[in-house]
């Protein structure tokens, strides 16, 4: 408990830990109290405002149709997160579940499970995606599959090396002895045991997977109008970054904040719980 204590001392003392949880706190409040916030609705149109500069009708501006820029960007904050989690909770139910059965029973099953994974890891991400999104149609809910399809590999990789050490603690091999199924020992032993490096992979890849999402949204495979998603918002911007920059220049200035202040986030909470653990 002591050590806990100064550990997390020395975690919430460091600036860069500080700001990261910060931005990150901005965003889910912005995702959770958009309707509240949010100054007009994400879909409504005022036509005699194209384009408009900032204004105090329109804090960051209106869009091509005349829409509220800053309405768009804090209702779109729910999409990110939203897809977002939904692609890290199905790549770790993915990633965790084959590493655990690579890794604990080893052979063949080992080498099948490796041979998949170092399979999906050798093929860029992005393409593999795109590929998938395609294959069941541009949605948000598509999207959040197809990210988790071609990521958990890196959780299999490291659950993998985690379940090899766990499985040779002499507490395991007794439990075997007084006849425990494998299930159980999985269950009982071996999973308690990932619970740090499960939540330190999953906060790593959050980040990730927003910025994933909204790249797929920047090309129009995410989800759709009217529908404000993040990458959507600065594609459609990218015709008029001369006449109108604003239109571009939140929305990506939303996605750095995000990605960056849940890096740091999660740098510290990897820091806090495992500060040897390497990913």
């Amino acid at each position: 408990m002591k050590w806990k204590k100064s550990k997390l001392r020395q975690v919430v003392k460091k600036p860069l830990f500080f700001i990261g949880f910060f931005m990150m706190l901005v965003v889910v409040l912005a995702a959770v109290f958009a309707p509240q916030l949010a100054p007009h609705g994400f879909a409504d149109q005022a036509l005699n405002m194209k384009l408009a500069p900032p204004c105090a009708q329109f804090p960051l501006g209106t869009d091509r149709y005349g829409r509220c820029i800053l309405s768009r960007i804090l209702f779109g904050s729910r999409i990110a997160l939203k897809v977002g989690l939904v692609a890290v909770v199905i790549e770790t139910v993915i990633g965790v579940t084959l590493g655990i059965l690579a890794g604990y029973y080893g052979k063949k099953t080992d080498r099948v499970i490796m041979f998949v994974t170092d399979m999906i890891w050798s093929i860029p991400p992005i393409i593999l995606a795109m590929a998938i999104v395609l294959l069941l149609g541009p949605s948000a809910e598509n999207v959040a599959i197809s990210v988790a399809l071609v990521t958990w590999a890196q959780f299999t990789k490291i659950v993998r090396a985690k379940v090899q050490s766990i499985k040779s603690l002499s507490y395991i091999e007794a439990a075997k002895v007084y006849g425990e199924s494998d299930l159980q020992i999985i269950l009982r032993y071996i999973l308690p045991n990932l619970t740090s490096t499960i939540v330190i992979l999953a906060s790593l890849a959050l980040p990730s997977a927003i910025l994933s999402t909204t790249s797929m949204g920047f090309l129009g495979l995410g989800a759709q109008e009217p529908l404000p998603d993040w990458g959507m918002i600065l594609s459609n911007g990218i015709q008029f970054i001369k006449k109108a920059p604003w239109v571009t220049f939140w929305p990506g200035l939303a996605i750095v904040w995000t990605v960056l202040g849940f890096n740091l986030a999660a740098e510290g909470l990897k820091e806090l719980l495992d500060p040897r653990m390497k990913v």
